[in-house]
């Protein structure tokens, strides 16, 4: 596993603090009610800007190991 409860849900209401996901509940047949998360504009925003920050990340490594060869 590369997460638990303990790292995941922290994350997700630090991401709603900083509106960048909106939640609601819903009832549920199966138990208690559900939290569900959809990113908000902002969130769509900051997560096209991290792609592409990640994209020039992994192209300066890939670089990287390229040269090491």
């Amino acid at each position: 596993m590369l997460t638990s409860e303990g790292t995941l849900y922290p994350l997700l209401s630090r991401l709603r603090r900083e509106k960048l996901v909106d939640t609601s509940w819903v009832e549920s047949e199966a138990g208690p009610p559900r939290r569900y998360y959809q990113l908000t504009k902002r969130g769509r925003q900051t997560l096209t800007a991290f792609h592409e920050q990640w994209r020039t990340f992994t192209a300066g490594v890939n670089r990287l190991l390229e040269e090491e060869r």
